[in-house]
């Protein structure tokens, strides 16, 4: 049972990411065509703002999910409702504080974007529609993602979430062709937000029938809220700061700029999305495993799991490398200013961050999971540290580029702590094969990108052409990764095969 669930939310989770960036990818270009650069640098930059207020979260999903995986093992309801009721509280006091932060930067963040977008009104309404989702989540569907998630159900919260997705993607394109405000735009995505988490509530009143949010709240079980929190303040520097920095730090283009990064942050991210997909829809399971003391199955399942991941990665941004300079032409094609898109730089630094970004997936996985947010809470804070510090020191000089490399050395630092972290103290004995197989995939993956750059034409105007050579230089690199991941560990891929296949015939 625990084998088919961790399937299905590593499927949806994988579908999800999927319709996310053909969202992502398809919505902005047609966006930003019609608005311009500067208001869709406007929405990208107003959304990383929001994206900090989530902090008011305190760490009650992690910490909440983590104290339900023993509960929701042995079927203790009275536990289950303590918690969950525990849950609603403090969701409901982060809400208050949400909507505080909201108001301020209603107020202040006009003054910051002025120069380039004039109509102040216009941003403050835009910043109050991108706002709903948080206001929903806070004060509605929090409570309900924690329990799925922690049931390894929240494959059913991917699937409402899909179909909204493709609801707004239709919608969005359909009034951007109408030419309609971009806030009539946005608005629209808000209120199918709203409707599917309405679909949310109704499931899992029908799926948990003794839920009871009138029991009295088991606020013992957050007791690591504070550690998770420091944990979600760490990723927030390290995944968001880029935007804040370039908005507030930037002496002039500065929408521009973070449009600029939007488009190759949209393209980077939906690919490093689909991969932490595997690891989203195993967080409950390992969770399950780490609370029963099954040492020995955890290892085996680690070790394929590390597997996959790494070639995985390798195999995906190895192709990024090669093919999205040219994608970000074509895509830019039609934009007014689409030369400045154009940067091999950022296609260099964003390759870099991305692997070591999703390197640290597995281990990180094992980490969340057996709830170590008090325990890797130092290593944590220094990673940000090392990120803001960099970025700040050279964004004066460098600019996006200052930033990008400022967020690969915190990158670098934090996903090798991981690496040491996760065989140290889950999977022992196992570090020098982690190290080997990350070693010899990067060697292969500069090799490949070095040939693929030479091979393929970096300056093509047709999305056909383009499509044909990413189908040829993906299936060739796919098939050259995992012949030399075979010579090496010819085992373990056969255990991976057969466990997938395993998994498929179970599910």
């Amino acid at each position: 049972m625990r084998t088919k669930l961790a399937m299905k939310n590593m499927v949806f989770s994988l579908l999800l990411e999927l319709a996310t960036a053909i969202s992502g990818i398809i919505v902005p270009r047609f966006f930003t065509a019609l608005y311009g650069s500067a208001v869709n640098g406007l929405v990208t930059s107003i959304n990383q703002f929001i994206t900090y207020m989530t902090l008011v979260e305190a760490g009650v999903g992690a910490a909440g999910i983590v104290a339900l995986y023993k509960p929701l093992a042995e079927n203790n309801y009275k536990k289950i409702n303590g918690v969950v009721s525990a849950a609603k509280q403090f969701y409901f006091l982060s809400g208050f504080l949400f909507l505080g932060l909201d108001a301020i930067l209603i107020i202040a963040y006009p003054f910051i974007a002025q120069n380039e977008i004039a109509d102040l009104t216009f941003i403050r309404m835009m910043i109050i529609i991108l706002s709903v989702n948080g206001i929903v989540d806070y004060f509605i569907l929090g409570k309900y993602r924690v329990l799925l998630t922690a049931d390894q159900r929240g494959y059913i919260i991917y699937i409402f979430q899909i179909i909204g997705i493709f609801i707004t993607l239709v919608a969005s394109i359909v009034l951007i062709k109408m030419e309609v405000s971009a806030l009539i735009v946005k608005g629209v995505v808000a209120v199918v937000y709203v409707l599917r988490t309405l679909a949310i509530i109704i499931y899992v009143r029908r799926k948990y029938c003794f839920l009871d949010f009138k029991v009295k709240p088991d606020k013992a079980a957050f007791s690591q809220r504070y550690s998770a929190l420091l944990h979600q303040i760490v990723g927030m520097i390290c995944n968001n700061t880029d935007v804040v920095l370039l908005t507030i730090l930037l002496s002039h283009n500065a929408l521009v700029e973070v449009s600029v990064y939007g488009v190759y942050y949209l393209v980077m991210n939906g690919l490093y999305s689909a991969l932490n997909s595997l690891s989203s829809g195993l967080n409950a399971s390992f969770g399950q495993v780490i609370s029963t003391g099954e040492t020995e199955v955890l290892r085996k399942s680690y070790s394929t799991y590390e597997l996959i991941v790494f070639v995985l990665t390798f195999i995906t941004f190895t192709c990024m490398a090669v093919l999205m300079y040219p994608f970000i032409g074509l895509y830019s094609a039609d934009f007014a200013d689409s030369q400045i898109y154009l940067r091999w730089s950022l296609v260099a630094l964003f390759t870099i961050s991305a692997i070591l970004k999703s390197l640290r997936l597995p281990g990180l996985t094992l980490i969340v999971s057996a709830g170590h947010f008090r325990e890797t809470q130092g290593r944590a804070v220094l990673e940000a540290a090392i990120n803001l510090i960099l970025s700040i020191v050279l964004i004066f000089k460098l600019g996006m580029v200052g930033v990008l490399i400022g967020t690969c050395a915190s990158y670098f630092y934090r996903t090798t702590d991981i690496v040491f972290y996760s065989a140290k103290h889950f999977v022992k004995g196992t570090l020098g094969k982690s190290l080997f197989r990350i070693g010899r995939n990067a060697v292969l993956t500069c090799l490949l990108v070095f040939g693929g750059i030479n091979l393929c034409n970096m300056t093509t105007d047709s999305w056909l052409v383009w499509v044909m050579q990413s189908v040829i230089f993906g299936v060739c690199a796919t098939l050259i990764f995992l012949a030399v991941n075979f010579v090496f560990e010819p085992k373990e891929l056969k255990e991976c095969i057969e466990r997938v296949k395993h998994i498929g015939k179970k599910s």
